[in-house]
């Protein structure tokens, strides 16, 4: 008894003279027991997560869109750009530039800004069991759509 007396006054002359930023002093279960380490008072950090590389967009590759269908075939500052009503398509010259995570193509159809985005990620066309290379938003003035793209 008188032991374990001594071993309390002790640790607590220790840690009456330990600064602040050490960690506090074991606990004991009982007289006589091994000391129980005690939790850490700080949360440990957790790393951000690294934002998403943006994609390898080659200089040609298709991309498509469901309900309703639309389509865009870009080769090189070229957008050629359909619909069922419009297979063939209408031509439209774009610039490339990159943002954040995606790549950007932008140009003018029919007098209204276009933009085709496009980020890294598998996609699905919601109609096949196809599984593309990246993820498309097509913008046409306020219209915006959701599609896929792959390489040509």
């Amino acid at each position: 008894m008188v032991r374990n007396a001594c071993i309390l006054a002790a640790a607590l002359s220790l840690a009456a003279c330990s600064p602040a930023s050490e960690s506090p002093p074991a606990a004991t279960d009982g007289p006589g027991e091994a000391p129980v380490p005690m939790a850490a008072a700080e949360p440990t950090p957790v790393p951000a997560p690294k934002p998403s590389p943006a994609p390898q967009v080659p200089a040609r590759f298709r991309a498509t869109g469901t309900e309703p269908f639309w389509g865009a075939k870009v080769d090189g500052r070229a957008l050629t750009y359909s619909t069922p009503e419009f297979p063939d398509g209408t031509v439209v010259e774009v610039t490339r530039k990159q943002a954040g995570d995606s790549v950007i193509f932008s140009g003018t159809l029919d007098g209204k800004p276009l933009e085709l985005a496009i980020s890294a990620g598998p996609c699905s066309d919601g109609m096949s069991d196809r599984v593309y290379d990246w993820t498309a938003t097509r913008t046409i003035g306020p219209d915006v759509q959701r599609g896929c793209a792959a390489s040509d």
